[in-house]
């Protein structure tokens, strides 16, 4: 018995037959689509089609879900990106999980951000965020936040910077502890492990699926949150 597994997606992957994805069942739980980016990028259109089949799913909601999630860009105001990711999300009708924030390097303009601006930037997104849903963000993240020691932020702000639970990014046969302390988080609050991307030399857990029905090579998580499928009800 493995992990509940979920997928995650952009507009730059591949297509994928989600009728086949639907049909294979456990262990496959869910996908994470990207929504937005930045102040501007918005996927939303893209988004609609890609869960369309989920959303009319027997399973929807049972042992089927998914998420939104929102690239940060630390040149732009936090507080107004979790606002337009939250405009976007209700164009859909709104979300199932949680909103993700993802943290990391690709693609930033600023190319060597510090300490103060990834919290300030990324606390300023959740807190917004749960001022708008009630809900608390989850925070994908890894080398970027390790780099620049964000499991020793200043005193009174969670390594977190506000999310309720992690998702952390680690393509290898195990996640060691050390790695999950130093991205900030801990075993009680994180949700995901990613453990495979799109690089076909990449190898994780042994047992565990390297390619998702229907996707192929794609980012592929293993849900390790406590409680497993009960807790990711929990959160709808």
């Amino acid at each position: 018995m493995i992990d509940p597994l979920f997928v995650d997606v952009y507009p730059g992957d591949h297509q994928c037959d989600w009728a086949t994805y639907i049909e294979a069942g456990p262990p496959w739980h869910g996908a994470i689509w990207k929504l937005s980016q930045g102040l501007h990028l918005d996927y939303a259109a893209w988004v609609h089609k890609q869960r369309m089949l989920f959303l009319s799913s027997n399973r929807w909601k049972r042992d089927l879900f998914d998420g939104f999630y929102h690239y940060l860009d630390l040149a732009d105001d936090g507080a107004r990106q979790a606002e337009w990711f939250c405009h976007i999300a209700k164009q859909l009708g709104g979300e199932c999980l949680p909103g993700m924030v993802d943290v990391e390097r690709g693609g930033q303009s600023i190319k060597s951000p510090s300490k103060q601006l990834v919290v300030n930037c990324t606390s300023e997104f959740c807190m917004r965020y749960e001022q708008l849903t009630g809900r608390q963000a989850t925070l994908y993240g890894g080398e970027l936040l390790r780099s620049v020691g964000i499991a020793n932020v200043p005193a009174g702000i969670s390594s977190r910077m506000g999310a309720g639970r992690s998702a952390i990014a680690c393509y290898a046969p195990r996640l060691p502890h050390d790695l999950i302390v130093r991205t900030g988080t801990d075993l009680e609050h994180l949700m995901f492990w990613q453990y495979r991307g799109t690089d076909p030399q990449e190898h994780g857990p042994i047992g565990y699926p390297m390619t998702a029905p229907g996707c192929g090579q794609v980012d592929i998580s293993a849900c390790v949150l406590p409680g497993g499928l009960d807790a990711i009800r929990a959160l709808i």
